[in-house]
């Protein structure tokens, strides 16, 4: 079911996503010539349900006119050529993410920094490039109203995993602080309701990176350990088990950050110490 906000209209779609998400958002920007941003399911019955909103929307005098992806992951992109196919939309995306995505999902043109989304009904949507996450993570900023489509920046359900290798501590540090001094009124991030209260939550999610960093270091003073051993040391009994690769990978960009900030040095079968 569509639901409509002030700024725009939104479609959850069941997706393989990591928990505690379960659904990727699909954001409907515009009016008439509509812009579909990460339609994300690659499951026969959610691309059913998303065609059917479409197909409506069709026969009341609208119309998709492109489709537009926040970031390369598959759990925001699994419909996008299926919708290529039905409907003849082109695919706009970074070119970091096309190049992600290669022999995947064909991107027809190219978004960057400071350039401008436009959708029907005169709306303009300002592109950031927002690497962390993803090395082509864009995020869409309604300069009008403040309201900005963040993608996997941020989530209402969870944190953010960042995991390498295009996943970067200190890109994803840079725009969140980005995003935080642009003073957003409403983000509306890919998993779970939009975000009011919205510079509150960046300044959260910095504070969040900083303190798992800080766990990080007093985890190393014990002495070294692999990342895995990082993980039980920093995390312990506090996630399920089949969550600790997760954790890994989170705990190997923390590692790379105190690597490039002169802190930790890594030694043979990646046993990774203090300096």
């Amino acid at each position: 079911m569509i639901v409509h906000h002030p700024e725009l209209r939104v479609l959850a779609l069941r997706t393989p996503t990591l928990p505690p998400a379960t659904h990727t958002n699909c954001y409907l920007l515009g009016q008439g010539a509509l812009t579909l941003v990460d339609p994300a399911s690659p499951y026969d019955d959610e691309q059913a349900a998303l065609f059917e909103a479409l197909d409506a929307l069709i026969a009341a005098g609208e119309r998709p006119a492109q489709v537009f992806l926040t970031h390369h992951h598959m759990d925001h992109v699994g419909a996008a050529m299926a919708l290529k196919a039905r409907y003849g939309l082109p695919i706009v995306a970074h070119a970091r993410t096309a190049e992600l995505l290669q022999g995947e999902v064909e991107i027809d043109r190219f978004l960057n920094e400071g350039d401008v989304l436009e959708v029907g009904g005169g709306g303009r949507w300002e592109v950031l490039h927002t690497p962390g996450h993803a090395g082509g993570h864009l995020v869409l900023h309604d300069t009008s109203t403040g309201a900005m489509v963040a993608g996997d920046m941020v989530a209402a359900v969870g944190t953010i995993v960042l995991a390498p290798p295009d996943g970067d501590l200190r890109l994803y540090l840079a725009s969140l602080a980005r995003l935080r001094d642009l003073a957003p009124t409403v983000l509306f991030p890919a998993h779970g309701d939009d975000i009011r209260d919205a510079v509150g939550l960046l300044e959260h999610y910095i504070r969040h990176r900083h303190s798992r960093t800080d766990q990080l270091r007093a985890a190393l003073a014990l002495g070294p350990a692999s990342p895995m051993e990082l993980v039980e040391r920093v995390y312990a009994d506090t996630i399920p088990a089949f969550i600790k690769p997760v954790a890994e990978a989170q705990v190997r960009c923390h590692l790379r950050y105190l690597v490039e900030e002169g802190e930790v040095l890594v030694g043979e079968d990646e046993v990774w110490g203090l300096t």
